[in-house]
């Protein structure tokens, strides 16, 4: 249900500068790049994924630096950008003035958004990879070290729109979600666009193709074969495989050109999954979660936006509520829309979750001996211990390393280097600290586990 919202946001996205630079329609470069994705499906394995996709990271990164440089080059270079970033009347700020809406919205992430909206417990492309490892070294380094060599490109990329901006490249345009485009259609030669198409569609099809493949293998494995066909054969799977993939990137196209922006498909993302976050993390916590618990979170978060947008628009007294609290807590309708979403939610599973039977002691026996989850398992068999300690300092270290990037990004841009390279410096340090943290608390669970 999700995965074609997931991909119809990176269609949409890549449409609109497609068509941009191209100088089609956005609705024949959807249809276009559509039609591409549903041929290169047949092409499309886990193997040939995991291939291609460190052949196309290489590529993307020659592009970014010729790109980036060309940019520079062409607009006065780094001293030029941080002088006109300061001088700028834009008034730039990296954190929101406090009681401003803005940083009111920023709050209700922080505390709310970011573990409440949740579409599955990490089973999409690094899941999968996460999944083909054999030792939890190799588990560990499928995460960390990637995300490590793309902290730089990361920062220059955050540049480019403020490039935009500052030197009024961005002006005229009637799409917003444009903008920054504009830069590189005005600034760069013609003969480099095609550079620039290539830059862009090597990110959108690793990640449509990845979401394909993770979505179709969901709806076979999970779906198809254990409902409809437990003898399912590997070649029949296959064209089965290739049909439901078909099925996903049609429905992606068709949302697509329906959507009124990317902004409003990651809104309707985020208020669909408002809520469901806590259930898929706390069932390998909590004995008590059961199928139930999973399905109603997932339907009721189905069915609360809709029902709650159109109270907001039709029940005057609700409305009349809700506008008070907005202009009580100086925030807009979408913040307070995923609390509300994320306590209805989170209620109406719990409630289910008491009201339905648990799941079989056999099943639980099961799944307690052969992964020996930490957490409550109440008298089951369970040997295993998660070293939460370990697991915690690592997580708020990786947490603190999320927001010190927009600070290296930050005196990236306003020219202050030597604080720049200082924080990243720490940031590295930081990641090998947390990195040797998950390693440490690995290790003890395999020891654990060999004592057992």
């Amino acid at each position: 249900m999700v995965i074609p919202f997931l991909i119809s946001f990176s269609l949409l996205a890549f449409s609109k500068i497609f068509s941009f630079i191209i100088g089609i329609e956005i609705n024949v470069a959807i249809g276009i790049l559509t039609f591409l994705i549903i041929i290169l499906t047949f092409f499309n394995s886990l193997k040939e994924r995991l291939q291609l996709d460190f052949i196309l990271f290489i590529v993307f990164i020659l592009l970014f630096i010729i790109i980036f440089v060309s940019l520079l080059l062409n607009t006065g270079g780094l001293f030029h950008l941080a002088a006109t970033v300061q001088a700028a009347k834009n008034n730039f700020n990296i954190i929101p003035s406090i009681g401003s809406k803005t940083f009111n919205a920023f709050i209700v992430f922080v505390l709310v958004q970011w573990w409440s909206a949740s579409l599955l417990d990490y089973p999409d492309m690094n899941g999968q990879k996460l999944m083909t490892t054999n030792t939890s070294i190799n588990l560990v380094k499928s995460i960390f070290l990637p995300s490590l060599s793309i902290v730089l490109v990361r920062v220059l990329l955050f540049t480019l729109p403020f490039m935009a901006v500052c030197f009024g490249y961005s002006n005229g345009s009637v799409d917003s979600e444009l903008a920054f485009t504009s830069l590189f259609v005005k600034v760069l030669p013609s003969w480099m666009l095609i550079l620039v198409v290539l830059l862009f569609m090597i990110p959108f099809l690793s990640m449509v193709q990845n979401a394909q493949n993770w979505g179709g293998s969901l709806l076979v494995e999970n779906f198809y074969k254990h409902t409809i066909n437990p003898n399912l054969s590997n070649a029949r799977g296959k064209m089965i495989g290739i049909i439901a993939m078909i099925y996903i990137i049609i429905a992606s196209g068709g949302i697509a050109i329906y959507a009124d922006s990317i902004i409003g498909i990651t809104k309707y993302l985020f208020a669909i999954t408002a809520g469901v976050g806590p259930v898929f993390m706390l069932r390998w916590y909590w004995w008590r979660i059961n199928a139930w618990s999973q399905l109603s979170a997932m339907v009721v978060a189905l069915i609360y936006p809709p029902i709650l947008d159109w109270f907001y628009t039709n029940n005057i007294s609700f409305h009349k509520y809700l506008l008070s609290l907005e202009h009580d807590f100086n925030i807009d309708y979408y913040p307070i829309k995923i609390v509300v979403l994320t306590i209805a939610v989170c209620v109406t599973w719990l409630v289910i979750t008491f009201l339905t039977p648990p799941t079989e002691t056999k099943t639980l026996q099961t799944f307690a001996a052969t992964i020996k989850p930490g957490g409550f398992w109440k008298t089951f068999n369970n040997s295993g211990k998660s070293f939460s300690k370990l697991r915690l300092m690592a997580w708020l270290l990786q947490t603190g390393n999320g927001f010190l990037l927009y600070f290296i990004f930050w005196n990236f841009l306003i020219g202050s280097y030597l604080l720049f390279i200082g924080l990243l410096l720490l940031f590295v340090f930081i990641f090998f600290v947390s990195y040797k943290l998950i390693q440490k608390a690995n290790t003890n669970y395999d020891l654990e586990l060999e004592k057992n």
